[in-house]
């Protein structure tokens, strides 16, 4: 990957970012280490570049992530959402999770493999707060980008050594929260739903169904 980025420069980096935080599978994790032990050893690059490039393609890459998600991720949800258990009050439900919890979320979900790349389009397509979205969101695309480029230029190989079977553990750790969120959610659908009718806005495009579906 060094050698690749060797050639490609900074900017291949900051477009794998923000292409990963759109929701496409590119390696920006990484891209990201890489360069910054390229520019610890050869000097081919200075790292106070590669940072300010890394955090603008993944604030652009949040940004455009969420306005897909604002533009069409709605109408998907309610177009196909159906066909795979996604009725229209677990849609209210899950804005309802986005608009208390949706911070935490999108900033935990910047450090973990997997949500990284699903997180602004979910945070859009559930009309979490614009404000609270890009708050938070550039809050953790900052230490991201600063942590690990710092990291591996101080750490060098020593740094990916850890980083690697760590980011391991953490996609574990999202695939968790993939699987389980979903079974805590029809478990308590009731209750859950209950709640979002008392604090979503009232403007709120999704319509509510009469009754809870059934797990």
């Amino acid at each position: 990957m060094s050698e690749f980025i060797s050639h490609y420069g900074v900017w291949l980096v900051a477009a794998f970012i923000a292409l990963e935080t759109i929701g496409l599978p590119f390696p920006a994790e990484a891209a990201l280490m890489a360069a910054a032990v390229f520019a610890a050893t050869t000097h081919g690059f200075d790292i106070w570049f590669l940072i300010p490039a890394g955090i603008v393609a993944a604030v652009l890459g949040n940004i455009a992530g969420f306005w897909i998600g604002r533009r069409f991720g709605h109408h998907l949800l309610t177009q196909y959402g159906p066909s795979v258990g996604l009725t229209e009050d677990r849609i209210r439900i899950g804005q309802w999770l986005f608009l208390r919890h949706g911070g935490k979320f999108v900033f935990a979900a910047r450090f973990l493999p997997f949500l990284r790349n699903m997180a602004a389009i979910l945070a859009g397509a559930n009309e979490m707060p614009q404000r609270k979205f890009f708050f938070s969101s550039t809050i953790a695309a900052v230490i991201w980008v600063v942590g690990y480029v710092l990291g591996a230029y101080s750490l060098g190989e020593a740094f990916t050594k850890v980083a690697t079977p760590a980011a391991v553990l953490l996609g574990l750790v999202a695939a968790v929260i993939i699987l389980g969120v979903p079974v805590l959610v029809m478990r308590y659908e009731k209750r859950l739903l209950e709640r979002a009718l008392l604090e979503l806005p009232k403007s709120s495009p999704a319509k509510v169904g009469t009754n809870v579906s059934s797990p």
